[in-house]
């Protein structure tokens, strides 16, 4: 029959009647290929154990002179449960329980010559009634199948009881054998046996060893069907439980024999170092076949391909981890006790040399497993033995050719290193092998998994970035709306992510927010080791502070929204941040969507800034827009909130202390010292009335509401305040919730001007985008940029206002009367303050008026002094002033 596939199943497949219905169904779909099927023992089931290993225990008891009927009846029973739910007859296994009930016999006589020919007589029996099982179920359904005899095609092995390798010459008797089968077969796996006749067991791995045996023979492809979608990147119990959840660990779509030779030499339980052994045997004959690792319960997964193909392009491909090896370090006084401490080492029986290096005065040599041995070796030379160290192995053709890739690696395993933690360094610089295929290095096991999480994210995740969400309110909806809908990967270049959200209600039905998972523990995502960045968006100080230090502290990077929490507690998170070598990304704090911090902290000078100007709080410029419109503060307040630019309590934008907040930020990275924004003066948009608008309209100017900061000798200037400006002037035409801002430099007439959306969720969660991006750019290069500004003395900036000289808009409200004027016009010239213009108002009734003057520049202090000595008259009932550009 000419064969085109063999397909073997493995315990895992074949736990049960359903299982073996689903591998019915991939079989019948295989049949174009003429297929050889190969199946292992049955695996385990929920209160069950595998076969094998009851066949084991079997033989234990058998060996130890116990009856073991018990076990033997419930090792048949549970055949025979399968067979009934399959509605096969329960003679389908009479030969093969006759034969089992004659093996169990001879070995409590005492038939076999040692206790691993008992063992092999019995344990490979699991395969015997799987195959004949198969067999028959699959005939069932029309298809000619039959269990085949090992013997009886020639499977014949040396007599390593336990571990035995199939002859090679006996490849051609097996594929001839098998082409003149009228039938096709069913083959049991992990048996052979030896010229004698006596049956003998594969060792690890021995179905998947007899498969590609079969493939090797006939030089067809091999298909190994089990209960996972191919060979991972690491195995999965490496990665903490999230991390699946996500997908991770990834199956390798396609490796090449060396690569997984590598990956099954070290432990990767997929597949075993045998099964390639037997690859390599059919590349001897000049026949490249592939392995095909398939998922019975996911069929349609493609899993992985293992092909001749070398692509050497240095690609990390896998990571694979031997535990339980021994570092043993010799300082050898000569040439002669080196030779005697190899030699030493080299007679202890079981023990293998995995690695050695060896410089002057220093011998090391990386061996397999301990023995006893090894502690007297290590008493008699000058030496030192690590125990239980674990090696691993980064695997991928061409490694050793890219120096990329290795970087990545070294700075990977540099960036994991945390002796703080540890108390001590985790990873062995000495003995490390670099070979075109591998690298490998020890590692102490206390710090294994730190190490293998952060060589996968670095090295397989390294374009996916996790995000939790500390608050989904407005702002944390933008941002999941525009990476959803706005974001693109492919510029971009990082996956985004948003698994987790911190929220206070998580009943609560948020429109617009589907596919991530809500909670109320902020543990949730501060311990998710799958998260890179934590993004806060929940404002206020508390609990904000405290979640975004134990996020720094805990290894994360943070990008914050939140002004009032940098510009209260910005030292003590920035040197958080510093000392934990994390990214702090805050663009959105400051400015919408304008990447001003981002300009500041890349511009590379400091004594030639003059200072910067503008609009920095977009609530507040969306409310004098309307106002200069003709409407009344208060509607133009409700209008904003109605849109979301404002929010249900406006003070902090109306009082300018959210612009001081923001001017605080800037002023700390524009001039490298800390600002504190209750040091800024500020003036607030509060207290607008109409007459004002007639004055500004009169005059020719509108009102914005600006912001100062300009460094002049030793003072530093801070002010925020609503500023009257020329209509003509640039600033004039920034309407609406639009932002702007303006760098001015010494020996440049013209600022550098910034314009763009300071509130609304989207243009807020541009910037946070950008910032999660930037920071993912900066964590991937190992690279932290922190502001400098926390690790300098902050000066005192209280007395620096007092001298900020502009002109002033005052508007008094006050009583009709002689006089009055006369009086405010004295005060105001014996304080120093000369009149520009003057408009007058007066209110209905004889109630008073309304007194709005241009004052000419002069300094802050004198202004101050005036008014609060004007406000103390009787004849006054209010006031109004603000800056008069």
């Amino acid at each position: 029959m000419h064969t085109k596939r063999i397909i073997k199943f493995g315990g895992s497949s074949l736990a049960g009647a359903e299982c073996f219905r689903k591998v019915a169904a991939i079989v019948s779909s295989s049949m174009k290929l003429n297929p050889v099927v190969v199946v292992s023992a049955l695996g385990a089931a929920p209160g069950e154990l595998k076969i094998t290993d009851s066949l084991k225990d079997l033989t234990s008891q058998l060996l130890e002179k116990k009856e073991g009927t018990k076990l033997l009846e419930a090792i048949l029973a549970r055949h025979h449960r399968i067979l009934k739910d399959l509605d096969l007859s329960p003679s389908v296994l009479g030969a093969e329980e006759q034969e089992l009930r004659g093996l169990v016999q001879e070995v409590k006589r005492g038939a076999y010559a040692s206790k691993d020919e008992a063992y092999d007589a019995l344990m490979g029996f699991g395969e015997v009634l799987s195959a004949k099982i198969m067999a028959s179920l699959l005939a069932s359904s029309g298809l000619r199948f039959i269990a085949a005899h090992p013997r009886e095609f020639h499977f014949q092995t040396n007599d390593a009881f336990g571990n035995a390798d199939i002859l090679e010459e006996s490849l051609e008797k097996i594929a001839s054998r098998i082409i003149a089968a009228k039938d096709h077969i069913v083959f049991p796996g992990y048996i052979g046996f030896t010229a004698g006749g006596r049956r003998t067991t594969l060792g690890r791995g021995g179905s998947d060893y007899t498969a590609a045996v079969l493939g090797a023979a006939l030089k067809k492809d091999v298909e190994i069907w089990t209960d996972v979608d191919g060979i991972y990147r690491i195995a999965p119990p490496f990665l903490p439980p999230q991390f699946n959840a996500m997908g991770h660990p990834e199956s390798i779509p396609e490796l090449s024999y060396e690569e997984a030779f590598q990956m099954a030499a070290f432990g990767s339980r997929v597949l075993f170092e045998k099964a390639m052994y037997a690859v390599f045997q059919a590349v001897k004959k000049g026949k490249h076949i592939r392995l095909i690792i398939k998922n019975t319960f996911r069929p349609e997964h493609p899993g992985t391909v293992i092909s001749s193909v070398h692509r050497h392009l240095g690609e990390p491909r896998g990571i694979t981890c031997l535990e339980g090896t021994q570092l043993f370090t010799l300082y050898p006084r000569s040439e002669e006790e080196a030779q005697a401490f190899r030699s030493g080492v080299n007679s202890l029986g079981g023990v293998s040399t995995l690695m050695a290096s060896e410089t002057s005065g220093r011998l090391s040599l990386v061996l397999d497993r301990y023995h006893p041995d090894l502690s007297r070796l290590e008493s008699r030379f000058t030496s030192h033995l690590s125990r239980d160290q674990v090696l691993v192995k980064i695997v991928g053709d061409g490694l050793g050719e890219n120096p990329e890739t290795l970087s990545r690696i070294h700075r990977t395993l540099h960036a994991a290193e945390n002796p703080e933690k540890f108390g001590m360094t985790i990873v062995h610089k000495s003995p490390q092998l670099l070979t075109d295929t591998t690298f490998e290095f020890l590692v102490k096991k206390r710090g294994l998994p730190d190490i293998l999480m952060a060589l996968y994210k670095g090295l397989f995740m390294d374009r996916s970035v996790v995000v939790g969400m500390m608050g989904l309110g407005t702002v944390g909806g933008g941002v999941l709306h525009y990476a959803r809908d706005l974001y693109s990967h492919e510029k971009g270049v990082f996956d985004l992510h948003f698994p987790l959200a911190l929220v206070k209600n998580e009943k609560k039905k948020r429109k617009g927010v589907t596919g991530i998972k809500l909670t109320g523990n902020a543990a949730d995502i501060l311990d998710d080791p799958t998260v890179d960045i934590v993004l806060e968006v929940m404002g206020g100080i508390e609990p904000a502070r405290t979640f975004v230090l134990e996020a720094l502290a805990k290894g994360k990077d943070v990008v914050t929204a939140n002004k009032a929490l940098l510009a209260e507690c910005g030292v003590e998170i920035f040197q958080a941040a510093d000392r934990s070598r994390r990214n702090l990304g805050f663009e959105a704090s400051v400015c919408g969507e304008i990447p001003i911090v981002d300009d500041l902290l890349k511009f590379p000078g400091l004594h030639d800034i003059e200072g910067i100007e503008g609009i920095v709080n977009g609530t507040s410029n969306y409310v004098l827009t309307r106002f200069m419109e003709g409407m009344a503060l208060d509607e133009a307040i409700g209008i904003a909130q109605q849109k979301g630019f404002a929010e249900a309590d406006p003070t902090l934008d109306i009082s300018g202390t959210d612009a001081s907040q923001k001017l605080a930020i800037l002023a700390s990275i524009l001039f490298n010292e800390p600002v504190n924004y209750r040091d800024i003066y500020r003036k607030g948009i509060e207290g607008l009335i109409p007459a004002d608008r007639m004055a500004f309209q009169e005059w020719g100017v509108t009102i914005k509401p600006l912001v100062l900061a300009k460094s002049e000798g030793s003072a530093l200037t801070l002010v925020v305040s609503p500023a009257l400006v020329p209509s003509h002037h640039p600033l004039a035409a920034v309407r609406e919730e639009n932002n702007a801002l303006a760098l001015y430099l010494k020996g440049r007439q013209e600022p550098i001007t910034h314009i763009g959306k300071g509130a609304g969720a989207i243009p807020t969660a541009r910037s946070i985008v950008r910032d999660i991006l930037e920071v993912s750019r900066k964590s991937r290069a190992y690279m932290v940029n922190l502001p400098g500004f926390f690790k300098v003395k902050a000066r005192s900036h209280r007395e620096d206002q007092a001298s900020f000289e502009a002109d002033w808009y005052v508007r008094l409200t006050v009583q009709d009367k002689p006089g009055v004027f006369g009086k405010i016009a004295t005060i105001l010239g014996e304080s120093g303050l000369s009149i520009r213009q003057v408009m007058q108002e007066e209110l209905p009734g004889r109630q008073g008026a309304h007194v709005m003057l241009a004052l000419k520049k002069a300094p802050l202090e004198r202004l101050e002094a005036a008014v609060e000595k004007i406000s103390h008259h009787p004849f006054v009932n209010e006031h109004f002033s603000c800056v008069m550009r």
